[in-house]
């Protein structure tokens, strides 16, 4: 939440953050509360956080059912979380409240946040069957509507009266203590906002779950449809939702590269970096990476930086001046790869380039995979100094090109070159298979291209089968999809600026709210930056969780990682 480095905060911990004509319904009347005909359409109740939430309302606040404590079964009727749930009596009945026990009542809400009881009190009178309840407690009277009258006195054993003030008995089950039962007031609707705000929000709540922020409202508050009020409040939590929550990193069904659009060799090049790496005697520093997504043929330049000029030098000697121009480069959106002296490079050679989605290597997933088996080849032979690995570097390659790979069913060299290469054991055994003279040079010509033919046609099988075999790895991935106009989370990775002393640990991981521009793709979005028109960045789902939450931007001038000028 707040800029990109996460040091920023939502202004939010004021109690009156969110006025209350935002979110409160307009106060139900005695007919809305008592209506005795059938319907399908639920009665109003009292609700603090606008009209009852709709998805809660359809059953989608399911997620929180597992987590909420078990209710009491005894004497009294403790469901509190059915709007006034009462059972039927044949007619009217004494009120009687003794048998109940109550232990000795804790400080109440009243008392322990310094609320005014006088005005408290007059809050409670405006609610139409608190006041018939209260009536019916302290003066034994009985409202004259017979369903009323069973209603309330089926209400009244549950309900005391303390100073003038309705309580309500709130049985607290065995857990680890003993079971008892205690009092806590029944609160009107304009204080309900300052419960939860004291119960989740406030220094002493500290934005604790959902578990536990039940738990501290019913030993502290009732008021009908309680329950439901919390979970929608931590679930609309600003800062819960940029502070907490992993990020869904199997979000998204797997995408397949197109393997049927691949011309050949070289016709799709992904490229990378790997570093920084310990600087050798010959001052580099990283390590360039190409890699051919047809044949799976990797070079590696050892480099000292990774500006745009390094960039381009090394494809140029180094791979163009080797295997030709390819028709398409896939980079991350790196400064190097981006830089206008890369474009002017690519527009030159009439490269088509692409770019994956901001801080999403899994676009790139043949080069970062890759990446790993190169550097888990060279620790194999560095020294303890670690200052020698770019002198093993092209035979470690060599090694890499000239083995099997299972995506293939053959190795790198035998899909490019259509043959394999003459290694020094096959020397050493005259293992050297067919010679061919100068005057066959036709023939050897014509089998090279039978091979080469049959050899592509296997490889492109061989990479379709690859990702059925990928995909039925993550077959517990599920679509996600947002929709336009939509407000998300988006994950961010820390920064900590040169100097400062902060740490991932204790800065927020989701940022936001954004808004869903438009949809790139089946997994990434474009996400809408209202105070810069100018710029977009495409993010995956991965780095995307809806927001939930009542409340608009409050920094403008923020830009997630991975803008692209327009």
């Amino acid at each position: 939440m707040g800029h990109v480095d996460g040091l920023s905060r939502l202004p939010m911990d004021g109690v009156n953050a969110v006025t209350m004509a935002d979110i409160l319904n307009p106060a139900p009347t005695m007919t809305d509360l008592l209506n005795p005909e059938p319907s399908s359409v639920e009665p109003e109740v009292p609700s603090s956080v606008g009209e009852r939430d709709r998805a809660v309302r359809n059953g989608e606040d399911a997620e929180y059912k597992e987590s909420e404590p078990p209710e009491h079964s005894g004497d009294f009727d403790f469901n509190d979380d059915e709007e006034l749930e009462l059972e039927l009596e044949n007619g009217p009945t004494d009120v009687e409240v003794g048998d109940a026990s109550p232990q000795p009542t804790p400080p109440s809400l009243v008392d322990l946040f310094g609320l005014d009881s006088e005005q408290f009190m007059e809050e409670q009178q405006k609610v139409s069957w608190i006041k018939v309840l209260l009536a019916l407690l302290e003066d034994g009277a009985l409202p004259l509507d017979p369903f009323l009258r069973r209603r309330i006195v089926g209400l009244a054993p549950k309900h005391l009266v303390v100073n003038g003030l309705l309580m309500r008995y709130v049985h607290l089950p065995a857990n680890v203590g003993p079971a008892r039962t205690v009092t806590v007031p029944v609160v009107p609707l304009p204080y309900v906002e300052t419960v939860l705000h004291f119960c989740h929000r406030d220094l002493l709540s500290s934005h604790l779950g959902l578990t536990k922020t039940i738990e501290k409202v019913r030993r502290h508050a009732y008021w009908p449809g309680w329950r439901k009020d919390v979970a929608e409040f931590v679930r609309e939590c600003a800062k819960c939702g940029g502070g907490k929550g992993p990020r869904p990193w199997t979000s998204g069904r797997m995408q397949r590269m197109p393997v049927a659009d691949l011309t050949g060799p070289f016709s799709l090049l992904v490229v990378d970096a790997v570093g920084p790496l310990p600087e050798t005697e010959r001052g580099n520093k990283y390590i360039l990476v190409f890699v051919d997504y047809f044949t799976r043929w990797a070079e590696a330049f050892a480099v000292a930086a990774l500006d745009s000029i390094t960039f381009v030098d090394s494809m140029v000697n180094g791979v163009v001046a080797r295997h030709g121009v390819p028709s398409r480069l896939l980079s991350d959106n790196g400064r190097n790869f981006t830089s206008e002296v890369a474009k002017a490079f690519y527009q030159t050679l009439g490269i088509r380039k692409l770019f994956g989605a901001a801080y999403h290597p899994q676009t790139q997933g043949l080069v970062e995979r890759f990446n790993g088996t190169l550097i888990g080849m060279l620790r194999m032979h560095v020294d303890e100094a670690q200052t020698d690995w770019d002198v093993y570097l092209p035979r470690v390659l060599f090694a890499y090109c000239s083995a099997y790979h299972e995506a293939l069913g053959d190795s790198p060299f035998f899909s490019l070159y259509g043959r394999d290469p003459v290694l020094p054991l096959d020397v050493a055994f005259l293992n050297l298979g067919k010679k061919w003279k100068s005057n066959e040079v036709a023939q050897y010509r014509r089998e090279l291209y039978r091979s080469m033919r049959d050899s592509r046609h296997l490889v492109e099988r061989q990479l379709i089968k690859a990702q059925d075999r990928h995909e039925q790895r993550l077959r517990d991935q599920v679509e996600v999809n947002f929709e336009i106009g939509e407000q998300v989370w988006v994950y961010q990775f820390f920064r900590a600026k040169r100097g400062e002393q902060r740490t991932k640990k204790l800065a927020f991981s989701w940022h936001g709210p954004y808004r869903v521009l438009d949809k790139v793709g089946e997994n990434a979005y474009r996400i809408d930056i209202p105070s810069h028109p100018n710029k977009v960045v495409s993010v995956n789902v991965n780095r995307l969780k809806k927001f939930r939450g009542r409340w608009t931007r409050p920094f403008m001038d923020e830009i997630p990682e991975g803008i692209v000028e327009e």
